[in-house]
């Protein structure tokens, strides 16, 4: 991404993609990704990675990082890492804007137990 203003955008856009916000902090204290309906937006973890992605496709998620995709965003789509603990605390801000301050609370705490990157 060219800016972390750019890049908390798209999590931002990301995340707004997902139909029921309270569920994603639900997701990110299981460290599990989500994905859209349409398969447009959402957020890989390390761990959701199966061995054929692994294997045959060389998809690479390092521990302590997530990967952001915007598929049917901007010309082109958009695809990257972010630090983990740089994703919660984008999806906490989100989560307390919104009125959920029990899982924004959820996520800061899963966010500050991380190792800095």
């Amino acid at each position: 991404m060219q800016s972390s203003s750019e890049t908390v955008a798209r999590i931002q856009e990301v995340i707004s993609h997902w139909r029921t916000p309270a569920e994603l902090a639900s997701f990110a204290a299981a460290r599990h990704g989500f994905g859209d309906s349409n398969g447009g937006f959402g957020v890989i973890y390390p761990g959701d990675l199966d061995e054929y992605q692994r294997e045959i496709e060389n998809a690479c998620i390092p521990e302590g990082q997530v990967e952001i995709y915007g598929y049917w965003a901007l010309p082109g789509g958009y695809e990257f890492q972010v630090s983990e603990r740089f994703y919660l605390s984008v999806l906490a801000g989100h989560l307390k804007t919104i009125g959920l301050s029990n899982g924004a609370n959820d996520v800061s705490a899963l966010a500050g137990s991380l190792p800095n990157p």
